[in-house]
């Protein structure tokens, strides 16, 4: 069995693979342990064939899909290291080491930067050096992607509420609001709008003022020397939605009579993205949206804008 020299990795992923040696999880995830002789399962090794996703990453642990998982050493105890995960873009979550495997392996976990989606997992491992046989979902249902619940793994929970929605896109307006930015606001009840890392989520009893005070902006300003847009409440106009620290203002392009298919489009690009808001948000925040906020992993206690998930800051 693998020897952990002592304060140098997190006790809990040590006790584990003390117990049962490296091998591949649910015929998926490769758990690497120092000085393993074989191939593929030794963590010196593969990280050094490797970007990490921050200078002191730390990595425990490789998926059959290419995305890898490290430790965040954010803190002097290794008990208290965030779990980073780098694929399609990087996540870090404030889960411990075997946390993380429990939930992920429960199907409880719809990560954003894993291409695997969230179904339960059977608990096997096949030790290293042995033939890894298909890996079988322990549930014969798809898994399904929610941008909602992969925001959750990033941001955390949040206190539920209501609003009355009727009232508020009768005064702007519009047959109704995109159903995912309900949700968001619904899910992450507030007085206020919501940020994250300097973005700026419009809240729902500001959209109508707020929505007149950037048009008026746009129309003066706000083209510059690319085509105009028509702005609600044109026919097809853009409505304003959220902001950005940096000054970015993003817009719903409502030309589709479908509010839920309403894309993003922003004043930093004259394109617009095929996203919802909260899909924007998840883009933003792992790093593979519009470089509009800074997706670097990191101490959040350190951040002008803390960002613990998925559990609230312990």
């Amino acid at each position: 069995m693998p020897r952990f020299p002592t304060g140098a990795f997190p006790e809990d992923y040590a006790t584990l693979l003390s117990q049962t040696g490296p091998g591949t999880l649910a015929g998926v995830l490769r758990l690497l342990v120092p000085g393993c002789g074989v191939d593929g399962f030794d963590i010196e090794t593969e990280q050094r064939n490797l970007v990490p996703p921050h200078p002191e990453a730390r990595l425990w642990g490789v998926f059959a899909s290419g995305e890898t998982c490290w430790w965040l050493p954010v803190d002097d105890d290794p008990a208290r290291w965030l779990v980073a995960l780098d694929g399609h873009g990087r996540q870090q979550l404030n889960l411990t080491t075997t946390e993380f495997l429990e939930e992920w392996l429960d199907g409880l976990l719809d990560l954003p930067v894993l291409s695997l989606p969230p179904v339960p997992r059977e608990r096997t491992l096949t030790p290293a050096g042995q033939r890894v046989e298909p890996a079988v979902p322990a549930s014969s249902q798809p898994g399904t992607r929610n941008s909602l619940a992969q925001l959750q793994t990033i941001i955390g929970p949040g206190t539920p509420g209501t609003y009355e929605w009727e009232d508020i896109e009768q005064e702007l307006g519009v047959p109704r609001l995109p159903a995912d930015y309900k949700r968001l606001y619904e899910t992450y009840y507030s007085d206020h709008w919501i940020v994250l890392n300097g973005i700026f989520i419009e809240h729902p009893h500001d959209l109508a003022s707020s929505h007149e005070t950037h048009a008026e902006s746009m129309r003066e300003w706000g083209f510059g020397s690319g085509p105009r847009h028509p702005l609600h409440p044109e026919p097809g106009g853009l409505l304003y939605c959220a902001g950005t620290e940096g000054r970015a203002s993003l817009w719903w392009d409502t030309r589709d009579p479908d509010p839920d298919r309403w894309p993003i489009w922003t004043d930093r690009r004259d394109t617009e993205e095929l996203w919802t808001i909260t899909e924007f948000l998840v883009a933003e925040l792992t790093g593979v949206g519009l470089d509009l906020t800074d997706s670097s992993l990191g101490n959040p206690a350190d951040w002008a804008w803390p960002i613990w998930g998925p559990r609230r800051p312990r």
